[in-house]
């Protein structure tokens, strides 16, 4: 495998990204106008906690921080899934570019990972605003102990698998050119209930904990909220790591396989370029 040439194609398709979501106005704008929503998100979960820290008479430090965390984090995750569902959708009823990409790139499963590395890093970037911004509200000032190899290993762990689902996931938009936006989404919000995002995924209904436990969400929210703060002990740390790992490599096969038959099938039935006008 020639390396370089793999990283030049990464970088031109992370440029093109970049260039597709920031180029309609000024750089500044466009920060501003992408924070607006976790800014307001995060102000709306750390009022909510002040609202009843305040009613009660008691703060409770630790679920604060579960929560700032939680909802900060998710950025990460939920921007990159969104990167990466939305592509199919965008290129083929917005562009109608889908079939150029087929003939211009080997691979459209790297093709669509590559799209989305720069949701993935606009979405770490607002994981630290979002916590800065979460623990001014409710008061807290934590005495941090970042665990740094850890966060980056989870960090790509959490990038890979991620990245897997939506690629999954974009394989059953292939077959619809109307309900890509409504997967992408449906898809994260499905990771932000069951992931131990804003409280702990055993305090889930059993059926849905079954869930909970069939994805890797939960391992790599733990183990974040450690990396950050090794102060924080949400149990075996070290098999937590070693399930999200198996996870990960679960459905990164199960990415691989999926994409490459309902693809394949979607080709035969001629359903590659159905559209809706927009």
């Amino acid at each position: 495998m020639d390396v370089a040439k793999l990283l030049r194609r990464v970088y031109a398709i992370s440029w093109l990204s970049w260039q597709e979501l920031s180029n309609w106005t000024h750089p500044a704008i466009f920060m501003a106008y992408t924070l607006v929503r976790p800014i307001f998100g995060i102000l709306l979960y750390a009022y909510i906690y002040v609202a009843f820290a305040i009613s009660s008479g008691k703060a409770n430090p630790s679920a604060a921080f579960y929560l700032i965390t939680g909802v900060s984090f998710y950025n990460y995750i939920g921007n990159g899934i969104y990167g990466v569902v939305w592509v199919i959708h965008e290129e083929r009823d917005h562009y109608r570019l889908l079939k150029y990409t087929y003939v211009s790139y080997p691979s459209l499963q790297g093709y669509l990972a590559a799209r989305g590395l720069v949701h993935y890093v606009i979405g770490f970037i607002l994981s630290l605003v979002s916590i800065g911004i979460g623990f001014t509200v409710t008061g807290l000032s934590p005495s941090l102990q970042p665990n740094i190899p850890l966060l980056i290993v989870n960090l790509i762990v959490g990038m890979a698998w991620c990245t897997s689902i939506g690629i999954t996931v974009s394989s059953l938009s292939l077959f619809s050119s109307e309900y890509g936006p409504l997967i992408s989404e449906s898809v994260g919000g499905l990771l932000f209930l069951v992931g131990s995002v804003i409280f702990p995924a055993k305090e889930l209904p059993p059926w849905l904990y079954t869930l909970s436990e069939a994805l890797p969400m939960k391992e790599w929210m733990e183990l974040m909220r450690h990396s950050i703060n090794t102060s924080y002990v949400p149990g075996n740390v070290q098999g937590l790591l070693v399930s999200q790992l198996m996870k990960a490599l679960f459905y990164v096969t199960l990415s691989y396989v999926v994409f490459k038959a309902l693809d394949r099938l979607v080709r035969l039935k001629g359903g590659l370029e159905a559209t809706l006008e927009h």
